[in-house]
């Protein structure tokens, strides 16, 4: 029986040891501890690996990234792929980031935009570093992923990536984002044609006002006896008698776990810390 289990496990190792092990993408170095950070040239500001632009898009965003590029001085990339290939879900854009040479002066200042298309992972992350690291604070970070999650959602993935240019313009030049808050239905139909019947409202009461105002008014008495006629009323037994007395006690309960919305994650630090490298914050989530 022994040599029996010592030889299904033995024959379950080698089948394992055959199963096709997923190679990392070309930019990604054997030895990050190693690593030796560089400045790129010749970089493609829209690497689209998991193929979701047409040319036409990719085309598009070059031209806008490049223009922020030119405004700020700070780095840029949009970056798409179908795996993190088991690097962590916020690790792998920042890796692409350094491991591919992108970053503007000393600090290496830029951001990284990345949607992966992994079946069951898929998400979004964006990132900075170096003096574009200040603006993803958590309030801006949240923001972002609001405006952008609708669109990621429905599968408008060129779209969500205008609004991510357009959004990292407006964060650079006022340093904070202003959060996009929906107009309430009720406030809509309220513009639609609440104003016309809050104006019949007031105009009925007036005329109302006006016709109550001719009314003849009621003469009120002096005394309360006076509304009393007389022999009218008898009063028989002037005891009241209570038969029990009942107090019902309800414990109302506090949650106080009680919370709502999705959140942002915001992070700082660098996992390989072999060839410099810094630290970055941003955030994300998942579609």
């Amino acid at each position: 029986m022994k040599k029996i289990l010592s030889i299904a496990i033995t024959a379950l190792i080698c089948a394992l040891l055959l199963l096709p092990v997923a190679a990392m993408p070309d930019w990604y170095p054997e030895d990050v501890y190693s690593f030796e950070d560089f400045y790129g040239t010749d970089l493609k500001q829209v690497v689209d690996d998991a193929d979701i632009f047409t040319d036409a898009e990719e085309k598009e965003f070059t031209a806008a990234v490049n223009s922020i590029i030119s405004k700020y001085g700070y780095d840029l990339v949009i970056f798409t792929d179908v795996s993190t290939y088991g690097v962590g879900e916020q690790y792998y854009p920042v890796d692409f980031y350094r491991f591919n040479g992108y970053g503007k002066g000393a600090q290496r200042s830029g951001s990284v935009f990345f949607i992966c298309m992994e079946p069951g992972n898929r998400y979004w992350w964006s990132a900075g570093t170096g003096a574009a690291e200040r603006y993803y604070n958590y309030e801006n970070v949240n923001a972002l992923d609001d405006r952008i999650e609708p669109y990621m959602r429905r599968g408008e993935y060129a779209e969500a990536v205008r609004v991510y240019l357009q959004s990292i313009d407006e964060l650079y030049t006022n340093g904070t984002l202003v959060e996009e808050v929906e107009t309430p239905a009720a406030l809509k139909y309220l513009t639609i044609g609440g104003i016309s019947s809050i104006v019949g409202l007031i105009t009925g009461a007036i005329v109302s006002g006006k016709e109550k105002a001719k009314m003849r008014t009621v003469a009120y008495a002096t005394y309360a006896n006076d509304y009393i006629v007389q022999n009218s009323f008898a009063l028989r037994d002037l005891r009241e008698a209570f038969l029990y007395k009942n107090v019902t006690r309800t414990v109302i309960s506090t949650d106080s776990d009680r919370g709502g919305g999705g959140g942002s994650s915001h992070s700082s630090g660098y996992h390989s810390s072999g060839g410099g490298g810094g630290s970055f914050s941003g955030g994300g989530r998942h579609f």
